[in-house]
């Protein structure tokens, strides 16, 4: 077989996940069959151990949120899963906390996840601007992201070259000016953006878009692509049609 399919998705955000778009990636998946099965990070939202957290964020407590997010990964079950700036927070609490009752929850959490990433047979890599993954026969790096600018894919491209990454919750597409014709890509999200109110004031809200990414690998050249799918206006649009 001289190509693969895949299927990128990425913050999920534990119990902000959106349970229409949640229904709806989980058919195009079934439909679908991909070889390989990414998701990009944020699978948790942590907001009570988000650095300044308002008193009302740090009272809704972290085992719930947790506990959902550990539930879309058993149900999706990803063969790679690049952690992303909400999940890290359970792993940077379990070692830099000056709670430690916290810190000692924390580490049991982050203990109890990395048990479950070897249950499921994952490959996954910690938030880190060096660590990223790629697929057996090459094609992009997969990578949460770490820059939210205008252009993600662009600015990510410059950095880290052929990629995906999720983290800006923007779909969008960069072609580089390259005789290979390469191209970066940043992913939608498939959380409720309506329940991150964290961003009401930050103006990049209003470029969210739920989302995720398909794509197609060549086993032999590592040749590669993808398309996005999007929901826009209550319908989901993709280069097959309105899904």
């Amino acid at each position: 077989m001289s190509w693969k399919k895949f299927i990128v998705c990425g913050d999920s955000h534990g119990n902000l996940v959106c349970e229409d778009t949640k229904k709806k990636f989980f058919d195009f998946v079934s439909n679908w069959k991909p070889h390989y099965r990414i998701h990009l990070g944020d699978f948790i939202d942590a907001p009570s151990l988000r650095k300044g957290c308002s008193i009302e964020e740090r009272a809704l407590g972290i085992s719930d949120d947790f506990n959902a997010g550990m539930q879309f990964l058993q149900e999706y079950k990803p063969h790679y899963l690049t952690l992303g700036n909400h999940d890290d927070r359970i792993w940077l609490h379990s070692t830099h906390c000056s709670d430690g009752i916290l810190r000692e929850h924390c580490a049991t959490l982050a203990e109890a996840a990395e048990q479950e990433f070897r249950r499921l047979k994952m490959q996954w890599v910690p938030y880190h601007v060096s660590r990223y993954l790629k697929m057996p026969e090459g094609g992009p790096k997969l990578i949460h992201g770490f820059r939210a600018t205008m252009y993600p894919a662009k600015s990510h491209f410059e950095n880290w070259g052929p990629s995906i990454c999720g983290h800006v919750h923007k779909p969008d597409t960069y072609i580089a000016r390259h005789i290979d014709g390469q191209a970066s890509y940043s992913v939608g999200c498939l959380a409720d953006i309506d329940k991150m109110s964290y961003a009401d004031r930050v103006p990049a809200k209003l470029a969210w878009r739920q989302g995720w990414l398909y794509g197609m690998i060549n086993s032999k050249t590592g040749a590669w692509n993808a398309w996005h799918v999007i929901r826009e206006g209550g319908q989901w649009i993709s280069p097959m049609g309105i899904l």
